[in-house]
């Protein structure tokens, strides 16, 4: 009971609960700003989303960018985050697909940057999925990363996702970047208990 409520409102949201979670997900506005601040996107950019969730940052990026792509493995996120760029879709500048982290279906050095926010913490094998942002990022490409730095006070704080999350420390984090051939990793806390994370290929 508790793994498909985890799952419904944070993992892999679904139903009417997860719909309405994420599609305004304020909790995450904070993450959004800093994530966009980092990376600060460029015209010509074509970014990717890995965990894209409602779709919300991802419409936030395409006012300063033409291209983008993102991937949820939840068909009922996946359906919203449509919903919300639909102009985007219709117009060829979007594309938005049900997939997993761990195997992302774009070509190398595809992306200028890249991002994940809120949902690194749920990943299971971070070095594969590390290895796949590096796979389709072109040379010099971005990555910023939010996520939420290990503590006993984030664990308990975080109750009762906390038991299926994957909380880093700073060091751990810059460590994996460095292991999967990142340059230059910078890991930080920042507002809140937010981890930012950020390196470029």
């Amino acid at each position: 009971m508790l793994d498909r409520f985890v799952d419904m409102t944070a993992r892999r949201p679904s139903g009417w609960l997860g719909k309405m979670m994420f599609r305004n997900p304020r909790g995450h506005y904070k993450a959004f700003r800093l994530t966009l601040e980092k990376l600060a996107l460029k015209p010509d950019d074509i970014l990717l989303e890995i965990g894209c969730g409602g779709g919300v940052l991802l419409n936030m990026a395409l006012e300063s960018i033409a291209q983008a792509k993102a991937i949820d493995h939840s068909p009922d996120m996946v359906q919203i985050a449509k919903e919300k760029n639909q102009e985007a879709v219709s117009e060829g500048r979007v594309e938005i697909v049900q997939g997993t982290a761990e195997s992302l279906p774009w070509d190398d050095n595809s992306f200028t940057c890249a991002t994940a926010n809120q949902m690194f913490f749920f990943i299971d094998r971070p070095i594969i999925v590390l290895k796949e942002f590096f796979r389709v990022l072109k040379p010099g490409g971005r990555l910023v990363i939010t996520s939420i730095e290990g503590s006993t006070l984030t664990r308990l704080l975080f109750l009762p996702w906390a038991r299926s999350m994957h909380f880093y420390m700073n060091r751990e984090m810059e460590s994996m970047l460095k292991e999967t051939g990142f340059q230059t990793p910078e890991v930080k806390k920042m507002e809140g208990f937010i981890q930012l994370s950020y390196a470029e290929k």
